[in-house]
């Protein structure tokens, strides 16, 4: 279940100045222009380039010392009460809506929040280490669930309302947030006592770094919630990543896929891939490759590795081989850019299903690295979980 909680967030007038992107989109230039120009951004507290010549729990004590600036400055206020927070976001081209609130780190060991992936040690070490010093969870997890009509319902009103935040950001998303009264918390905390199963969709490593933490301070009751999203399954946005190759040392012939799939030659990437595995590019020409022998829903970046990368071209750490790399697949033909830079092989993967993401969740099973990208990409800042 979902709880209430008392967020840290800041003043509306200055939402959308505070409010960022995770800072591992920014380039250098960009990052230096926000925090030279914007000094209310969010960018300003958690700076990952500020004191790098220090330890890494001097850093992590600036990025509170920093907060608490912010927080003394007036630019962040705190709720009396504890609640949940309905969040929009609208894209060009899609929209989402989900219910803010603390998931309770008992419910991974527990069996009712399921993850879809591994996470690195090392990875969560760190920031296990970083939210321990700092003291506050400042970007939401993605999960989503069943929903019903009672739950939609309760949305529905939400949103009549005036929002407390409504702002646009230069990448022209639209963004709308609304601090829930107490009796609609009241019934979305009735429905999140009932809701069943929770599935991880973004997030797996900020939430084992948070349970890491919960274990780590078992006295600390606020230190038991895990900031968290929560969206209806049908509001998940579920895309891929192409993944493209350098055959600089290496050789690649399409006759050893006809084994395994019947190729087609398209005239360039489609959305719709009409039942094929992948659709590949190599020596300048688009094909769909649909596979001979699998029946039914498969994980397509596993085939993928199973099917060639591993057999025709010895991946065999797809996570950390320099060969491959990997880009947000959109409708766009990026060919030209991929010769550009040297790939002369690409792979581009349809979109995984909720459906299957679920069955490998519950099958306690995970995927290979970059198996699916998740929107909405929630901001860094907007809503803060202070738990010291």
């Amino acid at each position: 279940m979902l709880r209430p909680f008392k967020a840290v967030r800041p003043t509306r007038d200055k939402a959308y100045l505070v409010a960022t992107r995770s800072y591992i989109t920014y380039g250098p230039d960009e990052l230096d222009d926000k925090l030279e120009n914007n000094p209310f951004s969010f960018l300003h507290v958690i700076n990952p380039n500020a004191l790098p010549d220090v330890n890494y729990k001097d850093r992590f004590r600036a990025v509170r010392d920093r907060y608490n600036s912010f927080a003394e400055s007036g630019i962040f206020i705190q709720d009396d009460q504890p609640t949940f927070y309905l969040y929009e976001q609208r894209t060009p081209t899609s929209s989402y809506t989900g219910i803010i609130g603390l998931l309770p780190a008992e419910s991974v060991a527990n069996g009712t929040t399921l993850p879809h992936e591994k996470t690195i040690a090392k990875r969560e070490h760190i920031f296990a280490r970083y939210l321990g010093i700092t003291g506050f969870q400042a970007e939401p997890i993605l999960v989503f669930g069943t929903a019903n009509r009672h739950y939609e319902d309760l949305v529905a009103q939400i949103k009549q309302d005036r929002p407390e935040y409504e702002f646009s950001s230069t990448d022209r998303y639209s963004h709308r947030l609304w601090v829930v009264s107490s009796d609609q918390a009241a019934g979305l905390e009735a429905f999140f006592e009932g809701s069943g199963t929770k599935y991880i969709a973004d997030g797996h490593h900020r939430l084992a770094s948070s349970v890491r933490v919960a274990l780590e301070e078992p006295e600390n009751p606020l230190a038991q919630g895990v900031l968290c999203m929560f969206m209806a399954e049908d509001q998940v946005g579920i895309e891929s990543f192409e993944r493209w190759f350098d055959l600089s040392n290496d050789s690649f012939d399409l006759h050893h896929l006809k084994g395994h799939f019947h190729l087609e030659r398209i005239p360039g990437p489609s959305e719709n891939f009409n039942g094929a595995s992948f659709q590949c590019f190599f020596e300048g020409n688009w094909y769909a490759l649909h596979s001979r022998s699998l029946k039914g829903e498969v994980l397509p970046s596993q085939e993928l590795l199973d099917a060639i990368l591993q057999p025709l071209l010895d991946v065999v750490d797809p996570r950390n081989d320099a060969r491959l790399h990997y880009h947000r697949q959109t409708a766009a033909d990026r060919s030209e850019e991929m010769k550009r830079n040297g790939f002369a092989l690409g792979f581009r993967l349809p979109p995984v299903s909720v459906k299957l993401l679920k069955e490998i969740a519950v099958n306690r099973g995970s995927m290979p690295p970059k198996s699916t990208y998740i929107e909405p990409k929630l901001r860094s800042g907007l809503l803060l979980h202070l738990f010291k």
